[in-house]
């Protein structure tokens, strides 16, 4: 007889893993829910590298291969071919391009499958196909003297843009889908200082102070405004209004339309999302309960969520006490 009773049997559901399209898409704007969806289709770190992904597959996680083929996918084909499509579009309208970009595309997607096999694999995707596209303006463009002077201010002000833009969208996607929640404001603050510092030490040696002193300023205004998602919070602010007003003058529900359902990572709170909420609260307290837990995974929004989440719960537990009338 066998001695001991037996482990629990490991959880690997493939299915539950997205396409690559919608892969991209939850990385960028739904990383902490992509966390939770790996986790229940068996994928123990969904932020992990390569080589631990692997050796999830080799125990028997499909799930996990499945994960890393997608996301190479991604890497390896989708990002130059994305590459090559805007430095395309770019030559059409006219912009002048620095010759091999298209080898540069290739480079970075290299750079981003060393940084999958070294700091993990949404990282590596991430930054791997992001610096492709930036590249082409930053690197390929003013050295082609679109934006001026290939060493002037000008042109320094777009390569720290670029910088900043990269590192911003990316740096709260690579921790969320590491640790299941949003990096804290503290940390995209240090963040940000690290993408301003760096570039103006490394290019105050190579070119000149005034080039480098561009390029960190815009680093750091375009870092902020891409980690806290200000253009997209501006989008958002408008349809958290527009979905409120047409429940509360039409009757029609709309919570589904709230912006907090489909994106992880917003920093501001957003406004009538709590009078929303008490819109429906009476009527329909699961979808609230819905709602009111995807507040808890938006930094700007969990004060928001708590309270509705205790309302919701009371609300249901009353109406399943009562029960059907007969």
């Amino acid at each position: 007889m066998q001695s001991g009773a037996a482990g629990p049997a490991r959880t690997d559901i493939p299915q539950y893993v997205p396409s690559p399209m919608k892969l991209l898409l939850l990385l960028l704007f739904r990383p902490v829910d992509l966390h939770y969806r790996l986790r229940a289709a068996g994928i123990l770190v969904p932020g992990g590298r390569i080589g631990q992904l692997w050796k999830e597959q080799a125990e028997g996680g499909r799930a996990a291969g499945l994960y890393v083929r997608r996301m190479l996918l991604l890497l390896v084909v989708g990002s130059p071919l994305a590459t090559a499509l805007v430095g395309l579009g770019l030559y059409c309208a006219g912009i002048p391009l620095r010759g091999g970009w298209a080898v540069s595309a290739l480079c970075c997607s290299a750079v981003g499958l060393t940084l999958a096999q070294v700091s993990g694999l949404a990282a590596g995707v991430l930054l791997g196909s992001l610096a492709s596209l930036s590249i082409l303006v930053g690197l390929h463009a003013t050295a082609a003297g679109a934006f001026g002077p290939v060493e002037g201010a000008g042109a320094g002000v777009v390569v720290g843009v670029c910088l900043g833009m990269v590192s911003g969208l990316s740096v709260g996607s690579i921790a969320s889908i590491a640790i299941g929640r949003g990096p804290s404001v503290w940390r995209l603050q240090m963040a940000a200082i690290v993408t301003s510092v760096v570039p103006m030490l490394v290019w105050s040696r190579l070119v000149n102070t005034s080039f480098a002193g561009a390029v960190a300023a815009s680093a750091l205004v375009a870092f902020l405004v891409s980690a806290f998602r200000l253009p997209l919070y501006a989008l958002e602010v408008l349809a958290s209004a527009a979905a409120y007003a047409v429940e509360r003058w039409t009757g029609l529900p709309t919570l589904h339309w709230v912006p907090v359902r489909h994106h992880n990572l917003s920093y501001l709170p957003h406004p009538f999302l709590s009078r929303h909420l008490a819109l429906a609260v009476r009527s329909r307290p699961a979808e609230v309960l819905a709602v009111a837990d995807a507040c808890l995974r938006s930094p700007g929004n969990i004060v928001v969520g708590w309270p509705w989440v205790v309302q919701a719960l009371e609300r249901s537990s009353a109406e399943g006490a009562r029960g059907p009338h007969s």
